[in-house]
């Protein structure tokens, strides 16, 4: 499980009921029980702006096991909050599927405000996804869980702590590599990171291409910076071609 599922369940630990469903199986359809660059592809999770933002290696749900009165208690909290009057803990919720009877999955999609349906595994456990926004958000998940265990709302829904935005260019979420004898990587991304690297001083060719030369003057640079030398370029490394002094 990722962080997120950990934090869940460590919150989760001392209430009545427990047990995180959490595994890679969904690595093969997608959807917010992995992280956002795990996705195997085209993906409802990763579509929404606020699922574009966020940490992108946290899942962004859980799956609660539990008994079924417990089951049918949960769902009726979350909906009764979830409509009118909507419960502003609940603004962090992307959707939510349950059951109120044990016969028929009830679900709510709380961006759009809107009833919503999924599959017969919801008969057995509680599915709850957030927002990705909001996946690192500790304050915005304590306040949901209150809502399942019933606490009533005590003021303002909690509200991430507003993040120093950086001023270069966001990793493009791929890792720029080269390997001999497959087919080497082009796009914009890799032209960016050239173009920034050539302007620190480096020889290295700017064609969008990232060959064995782009991976040698990585390597370089990484060694340069005390970081991981691999000769890819992943968050970290994209970041320090931006923000690592100039030597």
């Amino acid at each position: 499980m990722l962080a997120f599922a950990r934090n869940w369940e460590n919150a989760i630990a001392s209430a009545e009921f427990s047990g995180i469903v959490g595994d890679r199986a969904h690595a093969r359809t997608g959807g917010y029980h992995i992280s956002r660059e795990d996705q195997p592809g085209w993906n409802y999770s990763v579509q929404l702006p606020e699922d574009k933002r966020g940490a992108s290696n946290w899942a962004s749900a859980v799956d609660m096991s539990m008994n079924a009165a417990d089951m049918r208690l949960v769902t009726s909290r979350l909906l009764a909050s979830a409509k009118d009057p909507h419960d502003p803990r609940l603004d962090p919720v992307r959707e939510f599927f349950g059951t109120l009877d044990g016969r028929t999955v009830t679900g709510w999609d709380c961006y759009h405000g809107r009833p919503s349906s999924s599959d017969t595994s919801h008969l057995w456990h509680v599915h709850v996804s957030f927002l990705r926004q909001h996946a690192d958000n500790a304050a915005a998940l304590a306040a949901v869980l209150d809502v399942i265990l019933g606490k009533p709302a005590t003021g303002a829904p909690p509200t991430p702590t507003p993040q120093p935005q950086p001023s270069y260019p966001a990793w493009p979420g791929r890792h720029l590599s080269y390997t001999p004898g497959r087919a080497t990587m082009n796009g914009q991304d890799v032209r960016t990171w050239q173009q920034r690297m050539s302007a620190r001083g480096w020889s290295i060719g700017v064609d969008g291409w990232y060959g064995p030369q782009s991976a040698s003057v990585c390597r370089a640079f990484q060694s340069e910076k005390s970081l991981g030398v691999d000769g890819i370029v992943g968050p970290i490394t994209w970041a320090a071609a931006w923000t690592a002094p100039v030597t």
